[in-house]
């Protein structure tokens, strides 16, 4: 059993957005007594919310075996300090799981920043994200031949990944060289 709910874990996002869609088409229709332009299509909260929920397997698939490593002596020597459940949580199990989330963070980071098919189905206004705005300009780019506009658009998508693997870059390197120091 366990087997078959770690693999319907890497179902992959873009084969349910369709059913994602019809639920909150659904609870609009709901919403719209109260609120006449609805809530759950074109909120970019929302858009938040999906992007969370769906990578929420992951993370815990990639966190679950990390935590599992950690020795238990380290929580017994927390309880005999007199530290709760939480403080333990904080202050030992995720210093030291640093590395794990930060990766966990940039491969989350890197899916949905990349994401297109989630953002063009659920925010249907003006309002669109990086990536439905760089496929726009790629298409305007086509029928115009103006590259500059579309490669200064590529290095403009391309900053914050590069910002963002540079803030996580040591705590990726600890991962990668930590088990062979031991």
């Amino acid at each position: 059993m366990q087997l078959a709910v770690q693999g319907l874990l890497f179902v992959n996002v873009n084969y349910i957005v369709v059913p994602i869609f019809l639920l909150l088409i659904g609870a609009d229709n709901i919403v719209r007594a109260f609120l006449p332009d609805g809530f759950f299509i074109d909120n970019i909260f929302i858009l938040a919310l999906v992007y969370g929920a769906t990578s929420l397997p992951f993370t815990i698939y990639l966190l679950q075996d990390f935590f599992a490593a950690i020795p238990k002596e380290y929580e017994e020597a927390a309880m005999i300090d007199g530290a709760g459940l939480t403080r333990t949580m904080v202050q030992i199990f995720f210093p030291l799981a640093k590395p794990a989330i930060s990766m966990a963070m940039l491969f989350n980071f890197l899916s949905y920043w990349n994401d297109y098919v989630i953002s063009m189905t659920l925010i249907t206004g003006e309002r669109k994200t990086v990536q439905v705005g760089m496929l726009n300009l790629m298409s305007t780019a086509h029928s115009a031949t103006n590259y500059g506009r579309l490669y200064a658009g590529m290095v403009i998508v391309a900053i914050p990944v590069i910002i963002f693997y540079i803030v996580v870059q040591k705590k990726l390197l600890q991962v990668s060289t930590g088990g062979g120091i031991k």
